[in-house]
């Protein structure tokens, strides 16, 4: 009796493996599901779908030129859109500091993947994790390097190219922001240093976004966070920026208001081409003529961590002395800030065309 019961069982499981061999093999996506409905959890709803693009990956390399010709346009990754979707429901975000792209496209829900799966190559990227809400759908891209996202839009379908910022604008700059979140750099009169530098920078921004020229300009922080100094030197080595400048405001050892005020423009003594040093230079002279500030000269920085580990000519702007009362006024003031932003786009400018 044992073993007829144990012969009926062995016999109903091999039926169930064969008929979801069978299901593998005929039924259209389904191994494509199978992956996603095992893919580790996430927090809030989150999944990751990568195993769907490494599957992808390895069956495009299977298929001949002339079918992955016909699927992806020559382009890296695919996605599709549902019918009551267009292109213009679809923003991207690039994070450059992260290495992270964050795609929304409005209209997609939680079954997004199941029922249009993505078809592409994984060079370069690390992981894929999806959610959605209220019919939004958030697809983010991580990147083992710093990357430009490209969108092509054709029909129902959407293509995506990641390419090297090089290949994408003549230079490439990254400029950082000292400080910034719990480190707020000297603080003076209820003046943060952190805020002021972020200022700055917004205002070199603004200044770089209307210029026009092919100048890929990235931002170690944009608003109150505080990257590492392994995150900012990194983003102007890993995208091999052809230049880096850091800004930031002084104060005296001591910490105690005082009559010494002036720029000063630290720069990579271990540069042995001179380059560092040449850019902080054309710096400090750009804002002495711009500011009527006292020149506290050049000065090697190699202490300075971001100094030390930058592979691009890097020049670290102490642009005033918030320990100086009128210094600090300056500081603070729109024009002074927007004076000192045009200075150094022009040193930048200058440094990289002549």
């Amino acid at each position: 009796m044992e073993n007829k019961v144990l012969g009926a069982f062995t016999a109903i499981i091999l039926a169930v493996v064969i008929a979801m061999s069978c299901l593998l093999i005929y039924v259209p996506n389904m191994h494509i599901i199978a992956l996603k409905v095992q893919d580790s959890k996430l927090s809030g709803g989150r999944v990751s779908v990568m195993d769907m693009l490494r599957n992808s990956d390895e069956e495009l390399q299977d298929d001949s030129e002339e079918i992955v010709q016909d699927i992806l346009k020559g382009h890296q990754i695919r996605l599709t859109l549902p019918q009551n979707v267009t292109s213009k429901g679809v923003s991207i975000i690039n994070d450059y500091v992260n290495r992270n792209i964050a795609i929304t496209i409005n209209g997609i829900g939680k079954d997004y993947f199941s029922k249009y799966p993505m078809r592409g190559n994984a060079d370069n990227i690390v992981d894929v994790i999806y959610d959605s809400e209220n019919l939004i759908g958030v697809i983010e891209i991580a990147l083992d390097d710093v990357k430009e996202v490209q969108m092509t839009s054709e029909g129902e379908y959407i293509y995506l190219d990641f390419l090297d910022p090089h290949d994408v604008y003549d230079y490439v700059v990254v400029v950082d922001a000292g400080h910034g979140g719990n480190v707020p750099g000297a603080t003076k009169m209820g003046v943060n240093e952190k805020d002021l530098d972020l200022q700055f920078v917004l205002q070199l921004k603004r200044i770089f976004e209307q210029s026009g020229k092919n100048i890929g300009v990235y931002y170690t922080r944009t608003d109150d966070s505080n990257p590492s100094f392994e995150a900012r030197v990194g983003l102007a080595n890993d995208s091999e920026a052809d230049l880096f400048l850091s800004i930031h405001n002084n104060s005296t050892a001591s910490g105690r208001m005082s009559s010494i005020n002036g720029t000063e423009v630290m720069y990579k003594g271990a540069d042995t081409t001179g380059e560092s040093r040449r850019f902080a230079a054309l710096c400090l002279d750009k804002l002495i003529n711009a500011l009527g500030s006292k020149a506290k000269g050049t000065i090697v920085g190699d202490e300075v961590y971001i100094i030390r580990m930058s592979n691009a000519p890097v020049a670290l702007v102490e642009v005033g002395f918030m320990t100086n009362a009128k210094e600090l006024e300056k500081l603070q003031d729109n024009e002074y800030q927007k004076k000192t932003a045009g200075a150094l786009y022009d040193a930048v400018v200058e440094y990289l065309y002549n």
